[in-house]
């Protein structure tokens, strides 16, 4: 079997991973990594473009029409038709194509970076700069910024979607339930963005009516979508090692679904119950 080198760290021993008594111990992943998706995607760019492919930055595409074998879609800057078209838009598929709207639900994740901390400080809450994410339903991932000076904080504290200077104070107050002395840190930053969940909590690649698409990653995108982005270019360019086992995953909906999650304030609700009273 695979060997992920994980394990158990008891309620007695946590302090060495983290200054906080709001846990009841955890597990450590020493072979697991992270990325700064912003110098991934600066990369990605670069190679791409090395590669002769051509990148139009800023022209978003607004409607997808099929015209005969291939499509024409519309643009703010253009329209243009194409043989094949790639929809990897993820949670930001919007209104493109009805039949991945009633698949895809869209949820935004909120994150804010406190202000500089001093090493010591750092060193004693968060001594071996891992990431951490815990297992709630509603969960909350954090982690020392790259050069330690900044505690980066995520999760959900809205039941529906809101501006970041609102979600920035909620997120503040849930940073100190787990760490109290930095009640009076200030936030330097406070941001948002959108994932894309699905009903069945999948992944899901393949093709539409000759419309290729690669999304719902749920919320682990950065490395899955790169994976999956190969593969269904690879399916796009007929190649047959592009196949992989989500292509035969039936994609689910509701009914009543239509792209807009009425659902997600009483799912929350009932997520946060669990989470306070431990019922599963």
């Amino acid at each position: 079997g695979f060997d992920t080198g994980a394990y158990m760290v008891p309620k007695s021993e946590q302090h060495c991973e983290i200054q906080s008594d709001a846990y009841h111990g955890g597990v450590v992943y020493p072979r697991n990594a992270s990325v700064d998706p912003a110098r991934y995607h600066r990369g990605l760019l670069q190679v791409a473009s090395a590669a002769g492919v051509q990148v139009v930055s800023n022209c978003r595409v607004n409607t997808i029409d099929r015209i005969g074998a291939g499509f024409e879609l519309q643009a703010e800057r253009r329209s243009l038709r194409a043989d094949k078209v790639i929809l990897a838009t993820n949670g930001y598929s919007g209104t493109l194509n009805p039949w991945h709207q009633r698949r895809i639900i869209p949820i935004g994740s909120y994150i804010i970076a406190t202000d500089v901390l001093p090493p010591d400080v750092m060193d004693r809450l968060l001594p071996t700069n891992r990431m951490i994410c815990d297992t709630r339903k509603v969960v909350f991932y954090y982690r020392p910024s790259p050069d330690r000076k900044r505690i980066l904080f995520g999760g959900r504290v809205s039941l529906n979607e809101t501006d970041p200077r609102k979600s920035g104070p909620k997120l503040h107050a849930e940073l100190v339930h787990l760490f109290p002395e930095l009640r009076d840190t200030k936030i330097s930053h406070s941001w948002a963005g959108t994932v894309a969940f699905t009903f069945d909590s999948l992944m899901h690649t393949g093709q539409e009516r000759g419309l290729f698409f690669a999304m719902g990653y749920c919320g682990s995108g950065v490395g899955l979508s790169s994976y999956l982005g190969m593969r269904i270019g690879q399916q796009a360019a007929g190649l047959s090692e592009g196949a992989t086992p989500f292509d035969e995953i039936p994609f689910p909906t509701r009914p009543f679904y239509a792209g807009n999650p009425w659902f997600l304030g009483p799912a929350i609700t009932a997520y946060r119950l669990q989470d306070r009273f431990g019922w599963f």
